[in-house]
């Protein structure tokens, strides 16, 4: 992805770019990934509220590894991290994978209604700086993706084909598969619903609240703080910061660790809509990009390497 980021750039263009890197202040850089760590410490404390309804109370640093550990996963394949930590977690704290995997979709839905909202106030803000990229990157996009579904009619008859197949099978099927899989099923859906549910049984509404909001807050402090690293990006807002995170977290959620597509976006917005140069655009995105990905995989082997040797005496039980 480094080599695709840089192919096409000139050898001057690749000095510039260097020198921007050379001169960087790293105090601040190090600086967000304090912000960055405490961002997933306040996860994991939130994920700790949504499994306490269910009568589970895992040990925070069990919570805390099993979270770093999926996020370290998710660099190999998208989503795979959310399985992970439930693994984890079911594997040293005995809970229920399903009831687990309910508790992070519901993270999921919640992390997605902060970043719409969160959205919808940088759009507010900031309306005719980013309205123009708003509706480039997202409702332009989305929109020609859906023209060229309908468009496609070979492509749009077999997914019809496919699901009426499936939906035929199902029925014609139904009570095999109930007699096959009736329990199971119950047992999984059960599972995952009593997680999805338990957000409306947190024992502490408002502490949840202020842990949603200092992860959030989290976030954007840590690419703000980014910016002083960096002599042409020291006067942009708080606001940009906003602004970076939501159109970079469409990066993350397209590509695994956002690896490449984060960087695009945010060297896209800052040269486009605040005229940061391209050689400091570049600098900024990747080293903001890299140093998170760097502490994402030292926590997360780290997490990968501690969690049998604190859950030592689980182990050994089940061994017995």
């Amino acid at each position: 992805m480094v080599w695709l980021a840089v192919k096409d750039k000139t050898d001057e263009e690749l000095h510039n770019i260097k020198l921007a890197l050379q001169k960087a202040d790293y105090s601040w850089i190090i600086l967000s990934l304090v912000f960055s760590g405490l961002s997933h410490i306040f996860r994991a404390l939130r994920w700790k509220l949504l499994l306490e309804p269910l009568h589970y109370h895992p040990k925070i640093s069990n919570t805390f590894f099993a979270l770093m550990a999926g996020y370290l996963a998710n660099f190999a394949l998208p989503r795979l991290g959310e399985v992970t930590r439930c693994g984890l977690l079911n594997r040293y704290e005995k809970i229920p994978f399903t009831e687990g995997f309910g508790t992070v979709i519901t993270e999921r839905a919640l992390d997605l209604i902060c970043m719409i909202l969160v959205f919808f106030i940088t759009l507010g803000i900031e309306f005719d700086k980013i309205s123009g990229i708003a509706n480039d990157l997202i409702f332009t996009t989305v929109a020609d993706k859906f023209n060229a579904l309908v468009q496609n009619k070979t492509l749009l008859i077999t997914v019809v084909l496919i699901f009426i197949v499936l939906i035929s099978g199902f029925f014609y099927f139904r009570k095999k598969i109930k007699n096959l899989f009736g329990a199971k099923v119950k047992v999984l859906i059960k599972g995952l619903l009593d997680g999805l549910k338990s957000i409306k049984n947190i024992k502490k509404p408002k502490l949840f609240f202020v842990y949603t909001v200092l992860i959030w807050l989290m976030y954007i402090l840590q690419v703000y703080v980014c910016f002083f690293a960096f002599e042409e990006t020291q006067s942009l807002s708080f606001v940009v910061a906003m602004t970076v995170v939501v159109f970079g977290g469409l990066g993350i959620i397209l590509v695994p660790g956002g690896t490449g597509a984060y960087q695009a976006i945010v060297i896209q917005i800052l040269t486009t809509v605040y005229f940061i140069s391209d050689t400091n655009a570049f600098a900024f995105a990747w080293a903001g990009w890299t140093s998170q990905f760097v502490i994402i995989l030292f926590l997360g082997l780290m997490s990968f390497l501690l969690l049998p040797l604190l859950n030592k005496t689980t182990i050994s039980k089940e061994i017995k």
